[in-house]
C-alpha cells in the first residue's frame, strides 16, 4: 500500500510557511483577516489540513492528526469506488489549498472554524471502535499502516521520530493479532482483496472521530 504523498505537502507548506514570512500589502491583510471555509467540502477539507498541519509547525503528530480532513474529503467522494479511497487521499494531497498566498496568516482563524464544521475531529469526543474483533484490528492496522507512511515521509526522519517508533510498533503488534487464518476465515484469500480490505477498513475510520485518540484506542485494544 503507497503511502502518504509527502513531497506535495512539504512542498506547499514551505511556501505557505515562506509567503507567510513576507510582509502582506493592506489588501491581502484584509483579506487575511478575514478567513472563511468555502462551502465546497473538498476545499475546505484541505484548507483545514494545511491549516492544521501549519498550526502544529509540521511536526508528524500534527500531519497524523490533520489527515482526518482527508479522508473526510475523500470518503465522500469515493462511496460508489470505496477501493479507491487511498489514491483519493493521495490526490487531495496534490492539490493547492484554495487560500496559499494567505495560509499561513489565515490558520489561526480558520482552525475554530475547522472544528466548528468538522465536529468529529475533536480530541474530546469518546472514541468506539468496532465491536467485531476482526473488523476492528483490520481498522486499526490499516491506521497504524497509513500513519507509518506519514512518519517515514520527508516531514521528519523516521528514524528518530518517536511517532514512527509508536506506530512501527503498534503494527507489529497488530499484524501478529492478523494471521493468514483469519483473513481466510472472513474470505480474503488472496493480496488483491487484503488490499482491497485495507482501503474499505482506511476508509471507515473518518466517522468514528479524532485519528491519534483512535490510535490510542488502539493501542489499548492490542494489548
Amino acid at each position: 500500500m503507497k503511502p502518504f504523498v509527502s513531497r506535495a505537502v512539504a512542498a506547499l507548506i514551505g511556501a505557505a510557511m515562506a509567503l507567510g514570512a513576507v510582509p502582506a500589502s493592506p489588501a491581502r491583510a484584509q483579506v487575511a483577516a478575514t478567513p472563511a471555509l468555502p462551502a465546497d467540502a473538498q476545499a475546505a477539507g484541505i484548507m483545514c489540513f494545511y491549516a492544521a498541519v501549519l498550526a502544529g509547525r509540521g511536526q508528524t503528530e500534527a500531519v497524523a492528526e490533520a489527515t482526518w480532513f482527508l479522508f473526510d474529503a475523500a470518503r465522500r467522494v469515493t462511496s460508489d469506488t470505496p477501493e479507491t479511497f487511498v489514491e483519493k487521499v493521495e490526490e487531495l494531497v496534490g492539490l493547492t489549498p484554495p487560500n496559499l498566498e494567505t495560509l499561513a496568516t489565515d490558520a489561526p482563524q480558520l482552525l475554530p472554524l475547522c472544528a466548528a464544521r468538522y465536529p468529529l475531529i475533536s480530541s474530546k469526543r469518546t472514541i468506539t471502535l468496532p465491536a467485531d474483533p476482526f473488523t476492528r484490528d483490520m481498522q486499526c492496522y490499516a491506521l497504524t499502516g497509513y500513519m507509518a507512511g506519514v512518519a517515514e515521509s520527508e516531514l521528519e526522519d523516521s528514524g528518530e521520530s518517536p511517532f514512527g517508533k509508536r506506530m512501527t510498533a503498534l503494527a507489529d503488534r497488530l499484524s501478529a493479532r492478523l494471521t493468514p487464518e483469519r483473513y481466510i476465515e472472513k474470505g480474503h484469500t488472496d493480496e488483491a482483496s487484503i488490499q482491497r480490505l485495507f482501503a474499505l477498513s482506511l476508509r471507515d475510520i473518518s466517522p468514528v472521530g479524532n485519528l491519534m485518540s483512535i490510535l490510542t484506542a488502539c493501542e489499548a485494544a492490542a494489548g
